[in-house]
């Protein structure tokens, strides 16, 4: 009988796992919850963490880029567009770190730009289609006038769009991390 598995013991590792997995899914539930307060509640400071954070992500990248090239050893593994990529990266790493207040604040504006620019072609592709399919040729046009209409709205007052899309990311984080503590509790009820 030495060969027989000792059922107890992995009965208590597995409850130690799924301590140790529940402990750790509380904690992620926590700080998505608190994550999605701070941005529900300060939209506008968490779009410049946002961007601080991605400038971080483009300065180590291009820190990384340029230790490999000049790590290498053989000339011939070297690139020299390697190493200007994360020359870029740097340098646009510390310009958006430096800058975030300023990119925060007319991230709006640019998106309106870019919403005006589609809604306009999609008001364009929709009088293309006017002698085809009508239903196609309203629906377009239709799509392209509101999209039009949300794109001025958004140049027009740029803070909404900002606030909105950190204040729509929030309760998305909130209902995650509330959504994971009841998943959470319902498999300690079955278990």
């Amino acid at each position: 009988m030495k060969n027989a598995p000792d059922w107890k013991s992995r009965e208590t590792a597995q409850q130690q796992r799924w301590i140790y997995a529940l402990k750790n899914y509380i904690v992620d539930a926590i700080l998505l919850i608190a994550l999605g307060l701070v941005m529900l509640i300060w939209p506008q400071w968490s779009l410049q963490i946002i961007f601080k954070w991605v400038g971080i992500g483009f300065i180590v990248t291009g820190l990384i880029k340029g230790v490999i090239y000049f790590t290498k050893k053989e000339k011939k593994e070297r690139s020299l567009s390697d190493l200007l990529v994360g020359i870029a990266q740097l340098a646009a790493g510390i310009f958006v770190v430096v800058k975030a207040e300023f990119l925060s604040s007319h991230f709006p504006t640019v998106a309106a730009i870019l919403l005006a620019y589609g809604a306009i072609m999609m008001i364009v592709r929709a009088v293309r289609m006017k002698d085809g399919d009508q239903n196609k040729f309203r629906l377009s046009l239709i799509l392209g006038i509101v999209t039009l209409v949300l794109a001025v709205v958004v140049f027009v007052h740029p803070a909404v769009l900002a606030n909105l899309m950190m204040q729509a990311t929030g309760i998305a984080m909130i209902v995650e991390g509330i959504s994971l503590l009841i998943v959470m509790a319902q498999k300690e009820k079955g278990e």
